[in-house]
């Protein structure tokens, strides 16, 4: 089993050496604030193209929504794309110059495309605290206990944010059902999409299923919102404080789940619809969700975890990978919030917990559940 997993895994210093070499390939540039200004719909003065993202922080410094945006694009309505950005923009210079406060400058934050040219993927106020990915990563790495074989999983990388798991072959742990996995999951952002963040991960070999304990103090807090000048060395100590308490308490949460193997749950399609409601999940994620519960009654010795807490969550966690990126870090996140109330509960708690779940699923209506149940075609 351990092999299947490696084998859907990528080395970490891999990952580590393509977002190092990204990073050769970008730069900021330091503009006034009267050049801050389009040409045309994709296009800054300076003759830059601009990506979505790009095109959109600049929209940020404005009071236009984003549909508005949307609306303008989706009707090839450029002209008035341009002119009312534009106009706006330069309602902001007046108001500020006006103050009788000094004129400020924007932090252009390019990279090349696919193609090897200029592409901006953000514009940011001066007050724009800077934690590149290569940083990030760089960061993770020196608090690891060591980097060889650690392996690298689920990984997005868009030249713009990362997210990802780390996962160490000497933390992997054997249980009954399956090898586990101990790790972490992390990401960040240059381009203002997310903070960097740390948080404990957990790995089921069999299915290549993972949970994110998205609680306690395992965030990256200080300047999470890349605001100010950043102290690298500072936040470096806390990194490798946030990634010891991740794979502490990614042994905790593997304790979690064995402990929910002997919690039992009466009707878990009811349980399923009613937690993918309190979670505001969509209908396909329910019935997914149904699916990968299902789906893990056919593992080896799976039959054991029908109508159990373990086998709801592990259901959850197997659906997630129908999804990328962002929703599938919310759902692996989501499975740890409903699987206990707190990282360090014991079998009396997690069972309080399920209970309470039971009982309000049983008063929900047999029309609403079967909207969730997941029917092979």
């Amino acid at each position: 089993v351990a092999k299947v997993w490696q084998d859907k895994c990528t080395p970490l210093a891999d990952f580590v050496e393509t977002v190092k070499k990204q990073s050769e390939h970008k730069e900021d540039r330091v503009k006034k604030e009267s050049e801050i200004r389009l040409s045309d719909a994709n296009t800054l003065l300076d003759g830059t193209p601009l990506t979505k993202s790009g095109l959109n922080s600049l929209r940020g410094f404005t009071d236009i929504p984003s549909s508005m945006v949307s609306f303008l694009q989706e009707r090839e309505y450029d002209d008035e794309l341009v002119k009312f950005l534009n106009k706006e923009l330069d309602r902001r210079e007046t108001t500020w110059n006006h103050s009788g406060k000094e004129p400020r400058d924007f932090r252009v934050r390019v990279r090349h495309d696919d193609e090897g040219n200029d592409v901006i993927r953000a514009i940011v106020s001066e007050r724009y605290g800077v934690i590149d990915n290569a940083d990030a990563m760089d960061m993770i790495v020196h608090s690891l206990p060591t980097l060889k074989d650690a392996l690298a999983s689920h990984i997005h990388n868009d030249g713009d944010d990362i997210y990802g798991n780390v996962l160490l072959p000497d933390f992997m742990k054997s249980e009954p059902d399956s090898d586990y996995g101990v790790g972490i999951a992390f990401r960040n952002s240059e381009i203002r999409n997310s903070t960097f963040k740390i948080s404990p991960f957990l790995f089921r070999a069999i299915c290549l299923n993972g949970m994110i304990w998205g609680r306690m103090n395992s965030e990256i807090n200080v300047n999470q919102r890349h605001m100010g000048k950043i102290d690298l060395n500072e936040l470096q100590e806390q990194v490798t404080i946030a990634v010891k308490v991740a794979l502490t308490q990614g042994n905790d949460l593997l304790t979690l789940m064995s402990l929910s193997k002997q919690v039992k749950v009466e009707n878990p399609l009811a349980t399923i619809a009613l937690l993918a409601r309190d979670q505001k999940m969509t209908i396909e994620q329910g019935k997914l969700w149904h699916k990968g519960y299902l789906d893990s009654l056919h593992e080896a010795n799976g039959h054991v975890h029908e109508n159990t807490a373990f086998g709801i969550v592990n259901g959850l966690t197997r659906a997630s990978q129908d999804f990328k990126g962002n929703m599938r870090e919310q759902m692996e996140t989501q499975a740890s919030f409903i699987l206990a109330p707190a990282i360090d509960s014991d079998l009396q708690a997690i069972s309080k917990r399920w209970g309470m779940i039971s009982e309000r699923a049983k008063l929900e209506k047999e029309k609403t559940i079967n909207q969730y149940a997941y029917v092979a075609v």
